[in-house]
């Protein structure tokens, strides 16, 4: 018997039983959708991340609370936070490679209001007058403040956005008042659209004089301290150099100092094994398929018992039998592999408008799953078909 022959029988008894046939294929498809469907949203949120840590830019890097590599746990775990504006100044006078600074108060979760109407603020930062060129975001309308503003603690601001479209409703906040928690904050200019980034609207902040905003927490602290190198090159040397500078005042324990690439290597190591539990549970999904598979070709094969007798006692081998119910089984794996990568395209397609960041499916999660189902029915199908090529005639001819 050629393999046409062996292909079209299987066809004809898997269509004869098209209900059982398609749950068959279930399991199959649903772990095929569940690799390419899952691999193709983390490559898309693992790209998107990654352009907006290396828009960030390669020449800067990050000094926080707290070290994670001299005490347990992540930057900033049960530490006192010793950074003050004065660990800037000497980081600048004893820099040999240009370091500019610009400190970083944070305040999530405020509220602001203007007039009557009131909105909650993502980001309400207390920055330094070289917050532009620092942090490489820059005014878009108006002005930012300066370093006398910083110096007496004004109570002016810069703002996203989103302030601008949900606050003022769309009006130029451009010389208006808006205030937070109880304090009336003169706006100067709106900051450039950022988008969102790890999921968070960036264009719903106030940016303001670090001095103001810790005077209306009633702290000295610096919460991260943002340094910018003029040459990229320099960027291992300088972190080296501020990290002698800070331990002139403080324990090793005491900060971090991070680049831009170590946070995307860390960040790509968090990918990665996301990814791969991923191939591991959509694995366990197609596992479970092929034992579905396995499963509905012993019934089967019980139940084709005579019809195997009769094919043995004219002639049929027992090669001939286990051709044709492995060939079953690869039908069914295929079909389903096939399937369920042509789903999770279409899905893919159909979402992928609405979600914020680039979503296609992945050449090598189709290529994977596509194998690994084909695998799977070999795999499982090989036990029914053993059984069935092993069938005795005289057996099989008496089966009721």
């Amino acid at each position: 018997m050629n393999v046409s022959e062996n292909l079209k029988l299987s066809l004809v008894s898997l269509w004869s039983s098209k209900m059982r046939t398609f749950l068959t294929l279930l399991g199959i498809i649903i772990g095929v959708m569940a690799i390419v469907l899952l691999v193709s949203v983390i490559n898309g949120s693992k790209t998107q991340i990654e352009n907006e840590i290396i828009a960030m830019g390669s020449n800067t890097l990050m000094v926080t609370p707290g070290n994670s590599e001299a005490s347990m746990g992540p930057p900033g775990t049960y530490t006192v936070n010793k950074l003050r504006l004065r660990h800037l100044d000497l980081i600048e006078a004893r820099s040999s490679y240009g370091a500019e600074t610009c400190p970083e108060f944070d305040l999530m979760g405020v509220i602001a209001k203007y007039k009557n109407e009131s909105r909650n603020i993502s980001f309400v930062m207390g920055e330094g007058s070289n917050f532009e060129r620092v942090n490489n975001w820059k005014v878009d309308t108006g002005v930012f403040f300066r370093q006398d503003d910083v110096k007496t603690a004004r109570q002016v601001c810069v703002i996203g956005a989103t302030v601008v479209k949900t606050l003022f409703q769309g009006l130029n906040p451009i010389g208006k008042e808006l205030t937070v928690r109880g304090l009336k904050f003169r706006v100067l200019g709106i900051l450039e659209a950022k988008g969102k980034m790890f999921g968070m609207d960036m264009d719903n902040s106030v940016c303001m004089p670090i001095t103001s905003a810790q005077k209306m927490t009633g702290s000295n602290e610096v919460h991260q301290i943002n340094i910018r190198i003029p040459d990229a090159k320099n960027i291992d040397k300088a972190v080296a150099e501020v990290k002698r500078v800070l331990l002139m005042e403080m324990e090793k324990t005491d900060f971090s100092v991070t680049t831009q690439g170590e946070s995307l290597e860390l960040f790509k190591s968090i990918m990665t094994a996301m990814e791969l539990i991923t191939y591991v549970i959509a694995g366990i999904s197609l596992v479970v398929g092929g034992i579905g598979i396995m499963n509905i070709m012993l019934v089967t094969v019980t139940e084709r018992t005579r019809e195997i007798g009769i094919r043995k006692a004219v002639g049929a081998s027992s090669r001939n039998i286990l051709y044709q119910f492995l060939v079953e089984a690869i039908i069914v794996a295929v079909s389903g592999g096939l399937t369920g990568i042509l789903a999770s395209v279409m899905i893919l397609s159909g979402i992928a408008p609405f979600v914020p960041f680039p979503l296609k499916a992945s050449v090598s999660s189709i290529v994977i799953s596509f194998v690994f189902s084909v695998l799977i029915g070999v795999f499982f199908g090989t036990y029914p078909a053993l059984k069935a090529s092993r069938t005795d005639p005289i057996v099989a001819l008496r089966y009721e």
